[in-house]
């Protein structure tokens, strides 16, 4: 079996467990959509006719059954809330939440790259003693702290970038979309960038310890030429960890939605967990889940290229 089709059944094996534990943790946890529109003082009587209306007193199977055979089939279901289509409300959020996580993404990389290996040929200066003490300290600090520290300073005091929201027609208005997303992006490429920067400047060290780099040094190739050579070497392992975060980063991005009041998926998810809106709650972390994978596939399928020999 190939590298990309063992990773592709891997995929969908992780989806599918990933959903059985969604539905059976939303199962387990306290409280429902019953008990919040009716109160705690509601009979039982009425809490259990109100539950069959929603059909949650069938079997848990069958509601596991139903529910992943319709999402199959792109059919998210209704909320119980707004009686709106689960799969209309994740599409409009997903407008934020993407390019938010890929542009995050994208400059976290591109940094780490940049300051990792300039940190490794500069070990025993004071820049690369800076730069590792920065990515140290850029991982204990959380996210929303970064956050309120760009909102106090470019939009409190410089007053450069708004301070939150995003424009009512999207990216229709792509100038103010960009300045909407601009200190969010910045936020969450912060937080990633300081883990990978560990990784880029490891990878980076052991190039410039290797034979490879001092020829192309005694080829009279300038410091950044010879360390040029080593960009597939260092993007492979940063690649890697970015698949490994990605969890990780969608959960940074609920926090950055909800510090900048972005209408994200994040923010959704976090109102519609307080209403207890289950159907809601269980498609939108599938969809999370579904995106997990398909964005890790899609960066093994880079390190493959960049590393054949992860195949074998």
């Amino acid at each position: 079996m190939s590298g990309v089709a063992r990773r592709l059944l891997v995929a969908i094996g992780g989806v599918i467990a990933s959903s059985v534990l969604v539905f059976v943790m939303l199962r387990v946890l306290p409280g429902d959509i019953a008990t919040t529109r009716l109160g705690v003082e509601a009979t039982p009587d009425a809490l259990a006719e109100l539950r069959g209306e929603y059909g949650f007193d069938r079997p848990l199977v069958v509601q596991y059954v139903d529910w992943i055979r319709n999402a199959a089939s792109g059919d998210l279901g209704n909320s119980l809330v707004t009686g709106d289509a689960i799969r209309s409300d994740i599409v409009a959020r997903l407008d934020v939440t993407l390019p938010l996580v890929f542009l995050s993404s994208f400059i976290a990389v591109a940094l780490a790259m940049w300051v990792g290996r300039r940190a490794a040929v500069r070990r025993k200066r004071l820049i690369g003693a800076v730069a590792t003490t920065i990515a140290q300290v850029g991982i204990a600090v959380p996210t929303f702290v970064i956050g309120v520290v760009l909102i106090t300073v470019f939009a409190v005091q410089l007053r450069v970038l708004p301070a939150g929201g995003f424009p009512t027609n999207g990216w229709r208005e792509p100038l103010q979309a960009l300045r909407s997303i601009f200190l969010p992006v910045a936020a969450l490429a912060a937080t990633q960038a300081a883990v990978l920067v560990r990784f880029a400047r490891s990878q980076a060290l052991d190039f410039v310890a290797s034979d490879a780099f001092r020829t192309a040094r005694s080829a009279g190739r300038s410091v950044d030429a010879a360390l040029s050579t080593a960009r597939r070497l260092v993007l492979s392992p940063v690649l890697g960890v970015t698949a490994l975060q990605l969890s990780t980063l969608l959960t940074g991005a609920v926090v950055v939605e909800s510090v900048f009041a972005l209408p994200g998926l994040g923010s959704m998810l976090v109102r519609d967990i307080a209403n207890r809106d289950l159907p809601k709650v269980q498609s939108t972390l599938l969809v999370v889940v579904v995106l997990v994978f398909i964005l890790r596939f899609i960066v093994d399928f880079i390190n493959d290229r960049l590393d054949p020999r992860r195949l074998s």
